[in-house]
């Protein structure tokens, strides 16, 4: 009997343990902020200083923890006369990282935001990978620089 206790209580300690350590667990996830539209995309991570991401670049983004993304597209100003802005949740649990959106129809059993019920348009989130944020091109650009593009070619 006493060899009993002794292998529940072990296993109760490693269980505990095992728990604990994934509470604590942080994420380590790099992801990417694609920019394909004409305008300048602005990215901030919890309420931190924004990033430039200028037209047709990209640039990588960590994820330590679950919190917020704000994202502003402008033609060069701040964040404050931005043509578009949006916000999301972001979700970082271990090596999973996601943007949360949509209402949470089926989440559990297909992931959020597998079915398109919030119109996140000019934005593609999750997408090619979880994590992921692509401004299309739907999204325009700014008047100046189409007009500079457009004479570049001809």
């Amino acid at each position: 009997m006493r060899g009993l206790n002794t292998a529940l209580g072990i296993a109760a300690a490693l269980v505990g343990s095992a728990f604990a350590g994934l509470s604590s667990a942080q994420a380590e996830c790099t992801r990417q902020i694609i920019n394909k539209s004409g305008y300048v995309a602005l990215v901030s991570r919890d309420g931190g200083p924004w990033v430039a991401v200028p037209p047709n670049r990209s640039q990588a983004i960590q994820y330590h923890q679950s919190g917020r993304i704000d994202v502003a597209l402008t033609c060069g100003a701040g964040p404050e006369q931005a043509a578009y802005r949006a916000s999301y949740n972001t979700v970082a649990v271990i090596d999973r990282c996601y943007i949360r959106f949509g209402d949470g129809f089926f989440e559990d059993q297909l992931g959020g935001g597998f079915f398109a019920r919030k119109d996140t348009a000019p934005l593609a989130l999750n997408n090619p990978r979880q994590g992921d944020l692509v401004v299309g091109p739907q999204a325009g650009g700014c008047p100046a620089m189409e007009r500079d593009a457009l004479s570049a070619r001809y």
